[in-house]
């Protein structure tokens, strides 16, 4: 067995629980990168401090994804059902409807061109700042989406996601997946200590913290700040495979889920929710029962739309509803749709008190001032996942829409960000 190089403490701790457990080391200006190989195993990893915060999908990865659409037969075919088989007659009721083209007479083709161009029309530029004292949470949800793979994950602080300590990649199944995170947290948590305790004899310093120290600044190499980042270390799962299955999927739900957006009179972007909630998974289930494309709550789903919807939050059309409304009523309530995007994760109630305690609306001065034991990681980086999944998502949706039955799906996405949204 290789034990990874840091603090003895780290080293001996290690040793104890690391049975099994080979560790190839990869020094760069960016930290360690750490290549773990473990036996493997049936089942898919739940990462520690959950991928969807405190969500878990409910679905295998096999289950969850959809083939490669290509064909106007692909865009047809029924949502992929976690569920166990059930009747053809039920299975119709889960289809969705479909952009199809279809000759259409002059008068009508004006009438789309009109809808069309009411689309574009939409309040959308401006509507989601790229806030400054987010850029850095939002390169990180970026890596998160499209570099890291959902066997892999990152070990970084959870107050500054620009000091990204390792890349790790994971295998096994989920309980060794949990132990080995759990190791690699106390391992470097335990090189950052032994760092902040030797801070003032660089001569001293091993490998593994001196590469630590290469990503703070000078002003930040105090003994304060580093016994501060030692408690501030967490995992974050790579979603990058997750992600592109769901922009796959979402083409199946787009057309419904616009078609509501405009009913309701919001901005087409509030489309790329879903990619944070559920990775458009209709049957994906929290840990606290949030359920569906958007994740929904049973008391807000009763709330919204009467308790006899409770058991609807898996029917798209109903729960996008339910979803808009929600949006719509956070935005009312506080002006601004980078806190009607947090209110929707932190709840309404919750950001009112934020913006009460602090005297601003401006998320950022939020987030810098507001202590609130339940407003956290979640919380406060929930705008910046948002943000980040819609960027990665354009992308995606601009390399799909070479195929003309998935580009009129995707035009408006597509148009959005031509006007500037982004």
């Amino acid at each position: 067995m290789v034990i990874m190089t840091g603090a003895g403490r780290g080293k001996n701790w290690l040793a104890k629980a690391g049975a099994g457990l080979l560790s190839i080391c990869a020094f760069s200006a960016h930290g360690i990168d750490f290549k773990i190989e473990l036996p493997p195993q049936k089942g898919v990893a739940t990462p520690d401090d959950a991928a969807f915060f405190d969500d878990a999908l409910a679905v295998s990865e096999a289950q969850a994804d959809s083939p490669y659409l290509q064909s106007e037969s692909d865009l047809n075919a029924a949502v992929p059902s976690p569920l166990p088989p059930v009747s053809e007659t039920a299975k119709s009721k889960e289809k969705l409807p479909v952009v199809v083209a279809s000759p259409v007479n002059s008068s009508r083709k004006k009438t789309l061109q009109a809808q069309q161009q009411a689309d574009f029309a939409m309040p959308e530029m401006g509507s989601f700042p790229n806030l400054s004292c987010l850029r850095e949470n939002v390169g990180f949800w970026k890596r998160v989406y499209a570099e890291v793979d959902t066997n892999e994950a990152l070990i970084h602080d959870r107050d500054d996601l620009d000091k990204i300590y390792a890349t790790v990649r994971l295998g096994g199944g989920e309980n060794q997946r949990q132990q080995s995170i759990r190791m690699l947290k106390e391992h470097y948590r335990n090189a950052i200590r032994s760092l902040a305790e030797k801070i003032d004899s660089p001569k001293s310093w091993n490998q593994t913290e001196r590469s630590i120290a290469k990503l703070f600044r000078p002003s930040e190499l105090t003994r304060s700040r580093l016994v501060q980042a030692g408690e501030s270390v967490r995992v974050q799962q790579g979603l990058k495979s997750r992600f592109n299955a769901g922009v796959q999927r979402s083409l199946q739900y787009l057309p419904t889920i616009k078609s509501i957006i405009r009913q309701q009179k919001l901005p087409l972007d509030v489309a790329y929710l879903p990619h944070v909630e559920s990775s458009f998974v209709n049957y994906a289930k929290s840990k606290v029962g949030a359920v569906g494309l958007w994740q929904l709550m049973p008391s807000t789903m009763e709330l919204l739309m009467g308790r006899s919807a409770v058991n609807k939050r898996t029917e798209p059309q109903i729960a996008t509803v339910a979803a808009t409304k929600l949006l719509k009523q956070n935005y009312q309530a506080t002006g601004s749709w980078p806190l009607a995007l947090t209110a929707y994760n932190h709840g309404l109630s919750g950001v009112l008190r934020a913006v009460r305690k602090t005297n601003s609306t401006d998320l950022c001065k939020i987030i810098e001032r507001y202590n609130s034991p339940s407003f956290r990681f979640a919380s406060s980086n929930f705008y910046a996942q948002f943000l980040a999944a819609r960027q990665i998502a354009l992308q995606r949706y601009s390399e799909l829409s070479k195929n003309r039955d998935v580009g009129r799906i995707v035009a408006p996405l597509l148009a959005s960000r031509d006007k500037g949204a982004l």
